[in-house]
């Protein structure tokens, strides 16, 4: 493996993922915050400009006129100057009234706009244009205060003249002209602005438009490689499971570069062998089910079950025992009615009520002195679906090894009903019983290791067969359960859960 691989290797998706997104979205992140800085950057001058014409227009428009005006009733005397304290001099009380600005304020005013709400470059055309108009504003506050000096004194009317015709109107003028250049250099500068801008988005434009192409190329590129690293090794795995559905139970998946595909191959590959495991156990049980149902059905056709069976038809015919004749002929036809059953599995309770009914009373015949049994099954369960030939061998069990062992007879009980965990049937005896350590050996060959638990050619019917056979077929879900007292008697629980197809109703 090489050494990129390696390092490919190492790289998941996520990580792939965030590396594409960082090769797209950061220059294009980059170029759209350089566009709005420019943007930004444009609008800031502009804004400052707009509001440097703003102020200034203000004073071309009336400052010369209106200073003038003051400065010329001042210089005639018609006005008393000392109300300029107050403000600006209303003349005339009509609508037609004239205002006479306070000189000293409009002064005060056009200082304070020309420093600090005008927005200066040092050294810049505009700049020097704005010094000369403060420079100016100083002379006129003083060629002013020197006229409403001289108003307050008699005589003086032809050095407030001179004043107002050299000084006031000269520097007026002067405020004028600075005035009109400062616009003039401020619209230049707008269309400068303007000129950059232009160049500046052009170049913008073509470097965005550049790095657009780089990042196509390199995005489709990586896009391609990310998609092959994803789409390949899916496909692989999509190969191989297909390998596998059509029987292929060696088929294993490959490991690539990607680990989250390796996951999912070598969880595909444990599953597999888990598959190909369970297929083996499977086929294993299916040979052990087979055994263990013959086995069962050699128990069920038993032939010296059947010669007895046969015999005591005979000698009840003999005797001329008619009736006795047709039951026990007719519950023997419906023993071995139910044993092969179609070949059906599964069959109803009743069906399996009837079957140890039918049991029962061939053996009630041959052993009426020492048997008695009662049959007791929930009318609400009788058409519930179960595995067939489960209570049986175990009421077979009862009789064989619990009543005919004891003295005097005894009675088989067989229940058969549901609670909450599911369906329970109770095969019960007061028979001989079991002492502590056959118990335990009948418990441990009942519970089994293995599911799968080999079957002796040689035996193995009887309880350890149903409890193989429930075993199989329900799995967990399904238990025998056996408590014994010796010389009492023994009772056999099968429990069938909820989960079992026992639980079925045709």
């Amino acid at each position: 493996m090489t050494l990129w691989a390696r390092i490919a290797r190492r790289v998941s998706l996520k990580d792939r993922m965030r590396l594409l997104i960082i090769l797209t979205v950061i220059p294009l992140t980059m170029m759209v915050l350089a566009i709005a800085g420019m943007i930004h950057n444009y609008s800031s001058s502009y804004n400052k400009i707009m509001n440097n014409l703003k102020v200034i227009n203000t004073y071309n428009m009336n400052f010369k006129s209106d200073m003038e005006y003051s400065m010329y009733r001042v210089m005639i005397g018609l006005i008393n100057t000392r109300k300029f304290d107050a403000g600006d001099i209303i003349e005339g009380q009509t609508q037609y009234a004239t205002v006479v600005k306070n000189p000293f304020h409009m002064i005060e005013d056009a200082r304070y706009d020309m420093e600090y709400r005008i927005t200066r470059k040092p050294g810049t055309d505009g700049d020097i244009n704005i010094k000369g108009i403060l420079s100016c504003l100083d002379s006129l506050e003083k060629a002013v205060q020197k006229m409403i000096e001289n108003s307050h004194k008699a005589g003086r009317y032809d050095e407030n003249q001179a004043i107002w015709e050299n000084d006031v109107q000269g520097l007026c003028s002067m405020i004028q002209d600075y005035i009109n250049k400062y616009i003039y250099y401020e619209t230049h500068n707008m269309e400068e602005l303007q000129q950059d801008l232009e160049q500046q988005t052009n170049q913008i434009v073509y470097g965005f438009l550049g790095l657009l192409g780089v990042i196509l190329v390199t995005g489709i590129f990586f896009s391609t490689l990310l998609t092959n690293s994803v789409t390949r090794p899916i496909n692989s795995l999509k190969m191989t499971a297909e390998r596998l559905g059509s029987g292929d139970w060696d088929a294993r998946a490959e490991l690539g570069s990607l680990e989250e595909i390796n996951v999912l191959a070598r969880t595909f590959n444990q599953m597999s062998g888990e598959i190909a495991g369970l297929i083996g156990r499977i086929r294993k049980e299916q040979k052990n089910l087979h055994i263990a149902e013959m086995k069962l059905l050699q128990a069920q056709i038993n032939p010296h079950f059947l010669y007895n069976t046969l015999d005591s038809i005979v000698w009840m015919a003999e005797d001329g025992d008619n009736q006795k004749v047709v039951e026990m002929t007719a519950d023997l036809s419906d023993f071995f009615r139910t044993v092969l059953s179609e070949g059906r599995d599964f069959i109803t309770i009743n069906e399996e009520k009837r079957h140890i009914e039918s049991y029962l009373k061939i053996q009630k015949i041959r052993y009426e002195d020492i048997l008695d049994y009662r049959i007791i099954i929930d009318e609400r369960i009788g058409q519930k679906q179960i595995l067939k030939m489960i209570l049986q061998p175990v009421v077979e069990n009862a009789l064989y090894h619990g009543i005919k062992n004891k003295r005097g007879g005894g009675r088989i009980t067989i229940r058969g009903y549901e609670d909450k965990s599911g369906l329970v049937f109770e095969v019960e005896d007061n028979g001989r019983g079991m002492d502590t350590g056959t118990l335990k050996r009948l418990r441990e060959k009942v519970s089994g290791s293995d599911a799968a638990q080999e079957v002796s050619e040689k035996g193995g019917f009887g309880m350890s067969n149903v409890a193989q056979r429930i075993r199989m077929y329900y799995g967990g879900d399904a238990a025998i359960t056996i408590e014994s007292e010796e010389y009492v008697g023994t009772c056999v629980k099968i429990y069938i859960g909820h989960g079992c197809p026992g639980g079925r109703t045709e």
